[in-house]
């Protein structure tokens, strides 16, 4: 793929006006042309001011149509009306000269305001520059920064180190926080950094793109608050993170982004459980606190990717090691590793008689008789360990040892290292042992401050390094179903529709289901009890009765149901009983239509649905289901369309391994066969507009297939 360049101008423009540059320290406009000396910007650099004649040494213009040299950049630091002036005034000049290609608007007063005149400002705005080819960032951001080539508008940071991050942030003062913080302390190294403001013009998922390519950007982290096209960024980020990762922190949780009573998928489909799918469909790792935010964004930064989820834990304390095992048993991304004999016999011969060595399996506690070079010693031996992806040490200085030496040994042990293993270091606390956290940040190795933290971001990452290496083994293309299966459910659905139904009476569910190989219980529709007899029969026993009536929603509630027919007696005796309570509920129904349908053996239970989300379009969920699935909410869900490898991963994120591989009797589930179940569901949504939302709930898994037993879809409002 060739190189995105559409956005250079932005990072690594050849030279920049400042409009509303300034010779009063305390405004933003002195700050952010200080910064961009600072830095070491070699472009020139033109500084817009009415009244000053120059700026820290630069000659200042009345007006960027005053430059007589090739303007590529211009930021905009002056009040919302000006902006609108200079930005007619950069349209003026591009006709003119042809030069200006990127324009970052710091200015507040647009969109964000939530008024009807600032969002017209900022459409004015978009509308005038993209009318002359010039693209904005912004407005309503702290800007931009490339530690390569020394762009930097931001009137915070003044000069940063270079390395492997690019931050995009739809909050400047939360990214430059953390670069103060990381900064002081060399934890992290910059390579590109967009505050992206309202995202009016230029949004995260071109700017994704554009890393994706960037030679110095080795992991992008992103904090979030919302996406006004959230599934072109999803698309997006997903081809992006199978060559890089991106960590996002995301904000922001909403309220329910469809409300719909009658499935239970519109009852449980939230924007941020949406979201949360979304990430994990397209290989983002969320971060679930600021902290871990952090610690994932220097780690990715610092270490390679993990190739596999075997992980060691080496220690000289049993509390704190205790902990992160503790937590790495609660990741299921994680294993602790089985050394080797050798290696095993190595570590043991170094260390003193009372240390711990593979109790439990990928554990080495050192104990208090621990020294500087010991710690080299057994890492060497677990780098040249084969069995083990990920080093993961837990250290806490004793007075008796020498931090700067501690951190040397153990710089040194993982520069000798033939390959380059995951290595991560935990230095409890960091502010206790600053001189060794020092020490080991200035060698490349990211350190946190807790035990448990530690294994959260090995988690993550081993779950990243499994994404990455299952996108490129598994590509997967999108399926369609044959015409005639299409055209059939099309005239299903435009039936029911026809008749004024909001959604399709079960029977037609089901019918709809045995087109797109869902498999459904045997079942059959009667409208008498002669005809239910003969019905029944083949239906085969034990069997349930159910009402079918576009009336009647929640059919259990009006004794629409009735369970427990074992026998033609039982039969007759549960029919009369449904006709009587739907005649009493509903005097006007004096002839109820009444589904016989096969009853399935005892199971677990599970859900199925899917929606179209006002927000994310087409999505399909999975669950634990039953009647408490809108309680527990032990659900997942994914963006359309889905693959079977995805629908098996869902799965596995979903439900415990235990009730996969079957408990109390039960056998394991087929999990092909639910992930076939999940694929047609998807493909059902996407293939059919005049389907709003599909719930499968219960849907029985055996271990020879799955089988739904209840089926609702509910038809798109008529336009």
């Amino acid at each position: 793929m060739e190189k995105n360049s559409a956005l250079d101008a932005f990072f690594k423009p050849k030279s920049v006006a400042i409009v509303g540059a300034s010779s009063d320290p305390k405004k933003p406009g002195f700050t952010a042309l200080k910064n961009l000396i600072s830095m070491g910007y070699k472009g020139k650099i033109f500084p817009i001011n009415l009244r000053e004649e120059s700026i820290l040494g630069y000659p200042c213009y009345k007006s960027v149509l005053d430059i007589e040299e090739p303007v590529e950049a211009c930021v905009l630091l002056v009040s919302a009306e000006l902006t609108m002036k200079v930005a007619g005034e950069l349209v003026e000049r591009k006709k003119k000269f042809n030069d200006v290609t990127a324009a970052v608007c710091m200015s507040a007063g647009f969109g964000e305001l939530g008024t009807p005149e600032g969002k017209q400002r900022e459409q004015d705005l978009v509308r005038m520059l993209r009318s002359a080819s010039i693209r904005l960032i912004g407005p309503n951001c702290v800007g931009m920064i490339d530690a390569y080539s020394g762009f930097n508008t931001s009137f915070d940071i003044p000069s940063y180190p270079k390395g492997g991050l690019s931050f995009l942030t739809q909050s400047g003062a939360l990214a430059t926080s953390f670069l103060f913080w990381a900064g002081g302390l060399n934890l992290v190294g910059l390579s590109k950094f967009a505050s992206i403001g309202n995202m009016a013009d230029v949004d995260m998922a071109e700017l994704l793109l554009y890393l994706k390519d960037d030679d110095s950007t080795k992991v992008i982290g992103i904090y979030m608050e919302g996406l006004p096209k959230p599934r072109e960024f999803f698309r997006t980020a997903r081809a992006v993170a199978a060559v890089k990762p991106i960590v996002v922190l995301k904000a922001g949780k909403s309220e329910m982004g469809t409300a719909a009573a009658l499935s239970h998928t519109g009852a449980i489909a939230g924007s941020d459980a949406i979201y949360d799918g979304a990430f994990r469909q397209a290989g983002l790792v969320r971060a679930r606190s600021v902290a871990e935010f952090y610690d994932l964004m220097r780690a990715f930064e610092r270490q390679p990717v993990p190739e596999g989820n075997r992980v060691c834990v080496l220690t000289h304390m049993g509390g704190p090691g205790t902990l992160c095992i503790d937590e790495i048993s609660a990741t299921a991304t994680l294993e602790m590793a089985k050394f080797s004999p050798e290696t095993h016999d190595a570590i043991r011969a170094v260390c003193a008689p009372m240390a711990n060595v593979g109790h439990p399996d990928g554990y080495v506690d050192l104990t208090a008789a621990h020294t500087e070079k010991l710690h080299n010693q057994v890492l060497g031996h677990l780098f040249s360990e084969p069995n083990v992806d990920m080093v993961l040490q837990i250290l806490a200085p004793s007075a008796f040892l020498e931090q700067k030496l501690l951190a040397e040994e153990i710089s040194a042990a993982y520069r000798s290292q033939a390959g380059k293993k995951t290595f991560l270091n935990a230095v409890t606390f960091g502010s206790f042992a600053l001189e060794a956290r020092k020490g080991l940040e200035g060698a490349g190795l990211p350190t946190v401050e807790f035990p448990d933290a530690l294994a959260r971001v090995a988690g993550s990452m081993a779950a990243y390094g499994a994404f990455r290496r299952a996108a490129a083994a598994n590509p997967w293309t999108p399926q369609t179903s044959d015409r005639e299966t299409v055209d059939a459910t099309a005239r299903i659905l435009t039936a029911a529709a026809g008749k004024g139904q909001a959604g399709l009476l079960e029977p037609e569910a089901y019918e709809v289901c045995a087109k797109y190989g869902i498999p459904t219980s045997p079942y059959s529709v009667v409208d008498t009890l002669e005809e239910g007899i003969e019905a029944v029969r083949k239906v085969g026993y034990p069997a349930v009765l159910k009402v079918v009536s576009s009336e009647i929603i929640h059919k259990s509630d009006v004794g629409g149901v009735i369970l427990g027919i074992t026998s033609e007696d039982t039969f007759r005796q549960g029919y009369q009983k449904l006709v009587g309570n739907i005649r009493a509920a509903f005097p006007h129904i004096t002839q109820p239509r009444v589904l016989i349908q096969k009853m399935m053996p005892s199971t677990t239970e599970l859900v199925m649905g899917a929606i179209r989300d006002r927000l994310f379009g087409p999505v399909v969920m999975f669950g634990l289901g039953g009647i408490y699935v809108e309680a527990l909410k032990m659900v997942n869900f994914r963006l359309l369309p889905i693959g079977p490898g995805e629908a098996k991963d869902l799965v596995r994120q979903t439900l415990p391994p235990a009730l996969l591989k079957g408990v109390r009797g039960r056998g394991p589930m087929n999990l092909d066969s639910i992930a076939s179940v999940m694929v047609a569901l998807g493909r059902l949504l996407e293939e059919q507009p005049q389907v709003a939302e599909v719930d499968l709930n219960p849907i029985l898994p055996f271990e020879e297939g799955c089988v739904a037993v209840d089926a609702r879809i509910i038809l798109s409002p008529s336009r």
